[in-house]
């Protein structure tokens, strides 16, 4: 079997406190996407070449290719309208991207801030899957004074919602909500703080490993196993609690045993 090379991919958690709780921004995709079509992401789409030539300020601390952070705040204001960075962005210039007519070169006052961003996990398409990406996600948690309206894209991405972790979570028990595992995972990571600044601080302590599951079928079921699972192929200390997930009847992912 061929194995497809994975793309590199960033992703953003945009975290916001509202109502006296943590909020997160999600996006739906569109019914006709071809990857993951009416699923609840968060920004983020491929690492353009044009990333790595672009200025910025910041680091991140362990990653070592900072193209993936640019790609992640460039992919925010593509989906979402919202500028993690210098400068004012013309509307123009959004549409441009999206449409691949422009990047982020053709507005050298633009400065991507990539002390905004935190390094969260790093998750990988599984070797059989037809289209692939090696995907770094990050969080930023927005400061109060900041414009929190979202926008979607309406080609790609045709609602946004902010919304707190648990609402996100039951809505997708209830078959509402469907989600891509990584992001499941993420969410639940998430119900476990208090506050902002308790996820950042958490952010700052974490050491991405490579999380790349594995795909099988039993007695008509799919099965995702996470490289905690002891059937994985390649286990490893990927921090994760849970060992894989399956898919029931009604499109909802449930912890395997």
């Amino acid at each position: 079997m061929t194995i497809s090379p994975a793309r590199p991919a960033a992703t953003i958690m945009i975290l916001r406190w509202h109502n006296h709780r943590i909020e997160v921004l999600m996006l739906k995709r569109s019914r006709t996407v071809g990857f993951f079509p009416s699923t609840w992401v968060f920004p983020g789409g491929r690492v353009d070449a044009a990333d790595s030539q672009v200025a910025f300020t910041g680091k991140i601390s362990g990653l070592e290719d900072s193209a993936f952070a640019v790609a992640g705040v460039r992919e925010c204001y593509e989906e979402a309208g919202i500028w993690l960075g210098e400068g004012t962005p013309d509307p123009e210039l959004r549409d441009a991207l999206n449409a691949r007519k422009a990047t982020l070169l053709d507005a050298p006052q633009l400065i991507p801030n990539l002390s905004r961003l935190s390094w969260w996990s790093w998750w990988t398409t599984p070797t059989n899957e037809p289209k692939r990406y090696d995907t770094r996600f990050f969080v930023c948690c927005l400061n109060p004074s900041e414009v929190t309206e979202a926008t979607p894209d309406h080609s790609e991405l045709v609602q946004s919602r902010w919304i707190c972790p648990q609402s996100a979570l039951q809505l997708h028990q209830n078959g509402d909500f469907f989600l891509a595992p990584p992001t499941l995972i993420c969410l639940q990571e998430l119900i476990k703080f208090s506050d902002l600044d308790s996820v950042w601080k958490a952010s700052e302590q974490r050491i991405p490993i490579e999380i790349m599951p594995t795909h099988r079928t039993v007695n008509g079921t799919l099965e995702i196993l996470f490289p905690t699972h002891s059937d994985h192929p390649a286990p490893n200390a990927c921090g994760l609690e849970l060992t894989g997930v399956f898919l029931d009847e009604k499109r909802r992912w449930q912890s395997l045993e």
